[in-house]
């Protein structure tokens, strides 16, 4: 359970990164063709630069937050599927180990 919320605050990490990114394009595509190559930025460049290096952030921490939680999902699953820990009723169906069949038959 913890998991899938971890999941879920990665895939709303991702979508807050993401609405940053789109939302500070425009500007930052303005910024780069107004400002020179060698000289300092503009206080309102400067945060939109932030803003959008911020999304670039948000968006790449997001993804690594549900890329684990995959990962942890994927072997927790094989680990309950693994027959290190049998149930109670595979005790009460015994197989003779030599010849892989029950005494029964």
């Amino acid at each position: 359970m913890v998991k899938r919320i971890f999941e879920l605050f990665g895939l709303a990490t991702m979508a807050v990164g993401l609405y940053f990114v789109i939302r500070e394009q425009g500007k930052n595509t303005a910024c780069n063709a107004l400002e020179g190559k060698f000289e300092g930025m503009s206080a309102s460049c400067q945060h939109v630069v932030y803003a959008y290096f911020g999304g670039f952030v948000l968006l790449a921490a997001g993804a690594m937050v549900v890329i684990f939680g995959l990962l942890a999902t994927r072997k927790a699953n094989k680990n309950r599927l693994t027959d290190k820990n049998p149930s109670l009723a595979s005790q009460y169906h015994w197989v003779d180990p030599k010849t892989g069949r029950s005494p029964q038959s």
